[in-house]
């Protein structure tokens, strides 16, 4: 498994941040017009992303047999037994799986997005209220001097927080969990969108379609010119949340360039190997630790996606206040 971002890593960045400069061609200004956007689209796009991670709860029943384990073996009509696609894994469940991942990604890169932004905002308030001080705006600065110090016990709490819940979800589905490691070793969580299961659909075909091996071989090699196994197809409509939370996480950057090796990984997005996969070639015992591994995959994804989004619930409130005094403030400069 590739490492996930440490949010206590990037948080060891975060010092100089703030005592920030504007960047070159910036103001404090249009700098805190751009952390302050990215923090409103955050709060959307948090909400969202901890929805999906307690729906995607529902994705057990796709553990079993039928959608993630073999396909069916039918007996063809010349003779021999053929072993099947499973359509619903080729259609459907092994896409759930990389959306779940998905889910894990978004809620990590936003998670120290998130922290960069809201310490680079308070940091530019800062400049921004010295630059009025100098322009000699005092009731300008008296005025953000008053918004100033709830916001800054806002970004406080809201900072520790985003400390422990940036860890839980990075450690999630890492080997150390205490909750369901993963039981593959090749995969990588990234920012991507992530699948509307209400919207999920799979519709079964014909028999016609043709084996990816035999578990019996046939005696006549005119068994292989009869295709009977079954077909279907599957579609799977994704939330479109990779944008925005890049966006935001590509704004973080802006504002903690050594930021952007850390954010690279997620930006890949996800991936995943199962080990053992292959056509049938002979017996079934040796696919049958493959079929086992697709079925507990999903199977751990799932169960691990409610706590996902206990480690998110926390934040709510305390971003809702930041959001809201950001507003604010930015309703007294703009």
């Amino acid at each position: 498994m590739k490492k996930h971002i440490l949010l206590a890593a990037i948080l060891a960045a975060l010092p100089g941040i703030a005592s920030a400069t504007p960047l070159q061609g910036a103001t404090p200004l249009s700098q805190m017009q751009a952390d302050a956007a990215a923090i409103q689209q955050l709060g959307a796009t948090w909400s969202q992303i901890q929805s999906a991670s307690r729906n995607y709860a529902a994705l057990a029943p796709f553990a079993a047999q039928e959608w993630a384990g073999q396909g069916p073996t039918v007996v063809a009509p010349l003779g021999g037994v053929e072993q099947c696609h499973n359509t619903h894994w080729d259609t459907v469940t092994g896409g759930l799986v990389t959306g779940g991942m998905n889910i894990v990604g978004d809620a990590e890169a936003e998670s120290y997005a998130m922290q960069t932004l809201t310490v680079d905002f308070q940091a530019q308030l800062g400049n921004y209220m010295v630059q009025q001080t100098q322009a000699g705006n005092s009731a300008v600065v008296n005025r953000l001097a008053a918004l100033n110090g709830p916001l800054m016990q806002s970004m406080h709490t809201l900072s520790g927080l985003l400390n422990t819940a940036g860890n839980q979800v990075a450690a999630a589905m890492g080997p150390s969990t205490a909750m369901h490691p993963l039981p593959i070793t090749v995969w990588q969580a990234g920012i991507g969108n992530v699948p509307n299961l209400a919207a999920v659909q799979y519709l079964a075909g014909p028999d016609d379609g043709a084996p990816i091996g035999w578990s019996v071989m046939p005696l006549s090699a005119m068994a292989r010119l009869v295709d009977v196994c079954p077909t279907g197809t599957g579609s799977i409509p994704m939330l479109p949340l990779a944008a925005p939370v890049l966006s935001a996480a590509q704004q973080a950057v802006v504002d903690a360039p050594d930021l952007a090796s850390a954010l690279q990984p997620l930006e890949s997005g996800s991936s995943y190997t199962i080990p053992g996969g292959g056509n049938v070639t002979g017996s079934l015992a040796a696919l049958d630790g493959y079929y086992r591994t697709r079925m507990n995959l999903v199977q751990a994804l799932a169960s691990d996606m409610q706590p996902l989004a206990g480690y998110m619930q926390p934040i709510d409130q305390p971003l809702a206040l930041y959001r809201q005094q950001v507003q604010q403030i930015m309703g007294e400069v703009d």
